[in-house]
């Protein structure tokens, strides 16, 4: 189930922040166990998937962990 909360990131390829939803969201954790929320993006403009950091408050039923 996508959450639909509209997050504010920069687009790689037009260089402008936009107001996207990400299609997925995951949680990617190094080996000393930080956790990083990183979100796939669409580009409105372009049509290209990117990557952005997600911020820390995002909401965690809106995730899916990588292993």
């Amino acid at each position: 189930m996508p959450c639909n909360q509209i997050v504010v990131v920069k687009d790689p390829t037009t260089h402008l922040e936009v107001e996207l939803t990400p299609e997925k969201v995951y949680v990617i954790k190094n080996h000393r166990g930080k956790t990083v929320k990183i979100g796939l993006f669409v580009s409105p403009k372009t049509g290209k998937y990117f990557r952005a950091l997600m911020p820390k408050d995002y909401p965690e039923a809106c995730l899916e962990s990588s292993k």
